[in-house]
């Protein structure tokens, strides 16, 4: 339980800054190549890592887990990672980091759905109280003329895409979340963090190629990545903090908590992305979106109780 925790609020913090660089990078880098790329390093990262801590040979990570759990955390990944984070890279550029963390509160709802339907896990009265909670905090809280009016001229997109985007992508990372706890559950467990991150992220790389052939996306070669040296600088950053901690932190929670409970602690993300852009950036800070961000979490306090 404590070691669950901890891994949670490792998670909070490494979403937190990660957030911030991904906000940099994916204005300065296309999204779409800037999912592929950071897949692609966390994809090295993690398989060091695995090799490292499972101490075996790198191609032996590939038959270490069994087919039951490839598949399922494929999925996750899949689902979280590729489809995912394109929404969400996309609507962090044109929202910013704090509106779209705000958002992403929205995900507890959509896992303890998915933990519904996939884990059987119960959804009672008070847990669809707290998903309309949610909800309707992120409502209000991007209801705000002012926050239109940003993004307006910030001028990234429009305000409907992004929060659209962001709540496509917040869904995906629920979703993903349960997936990924069903791959760790499967073949009578056993797969470490970074082993399970690893296969999360390789499945996910590759899908982004199979996504962009759907999407019928021009190709981008990733060097285009890193030719802008600030955005590369951002994208390492947002990696090291997002895919590599953070995402491995979020598995170790997801293993050792109720989905929900986890998801609870990652949706304070907002509030530290708040301070962060309110104190170091200097940016406007409105009461609404407080309010609707704090109604949001109440919401998913209830969703857990």
């Amino acid at each position: 339980m404590l070691l669950g925790i901890l891994a949670a609020c490792g998670t909070l913090f490494s979403w937190s800054f990660g957030t911030l660089s991904f906000l940099n990078a994916s204005r300065r880098i296309d999204p779409g190549l800037l999912n592929r790329t950071r897949l692609l390093l966390a994809v090295g990262a993690t398989l060091v890592l695995s090799c490292i801590t499972m101490q075996v040979w790198p191609w032996s990570i590939f038959t270490e887990a069994g087919a039951q759990q490839w598949l399922w955390l494929g999925i996750s990944g899949i689902v979280g990672l590729t489809v995912g984070d394109l929404f969400g890279f996309t609507s962090l550029r044109i929202l910013g980091a704090r509106r779209q963390s705000v958002v992403g509160t929205s995900a507890p709802a959509a896992a303890a759905v998915a933990g519904f339907f996939l884990l059987g896990e119960s959804l009672s009265f008070s847990d669809i109280i707290g998903m309309t909670l949610s909800i309707a905090g992120v409502m209000y809280a991007m209801s705000a003329i002012e926050e239109r009016s940003e993004v307006s001229r910030e001028g990234y997109g429009t305000f409907t895409t992004g929060v659209l985007l962001a709540i496509g992508g917040a869904v995906c990372q629920g979703a993903g979340l349960v997936l990924a706890k069903v791959g760790l559950q499967s073949d009578g467990g056993g797969v470490s963090p970074f082993h399970a991150t690893f296969m999360r992220m390789s499945i996910g790389f590759a899908a982004t190629y199979v996504l962009d052939v759907i999407r019928r996306a021009p190709h981008r070669p990733l060097r285009e990545a890193f030719k802008d040296k600030k955005g590369a600088r951002a994208m390492y950053a947002g990696t090291l903090f997002g895919p590599i901690i953070g995402v491995t932190c979020s598995l170790i929670a997801a293993e050792h908590l109720d989905v929900a409970v986890a998801q609870t602690i990652f949706s304070l993300v907002p509030f530290v992305v708040m301070a962060i852009t309110t104190i170091v950036h200097k940016e406007p800070l409105h009461w609404r979106s407080v309010l609707g961000a704090a109604i949001a979490v109440i919401g998913v306090v209830i969703l857990v109780v």
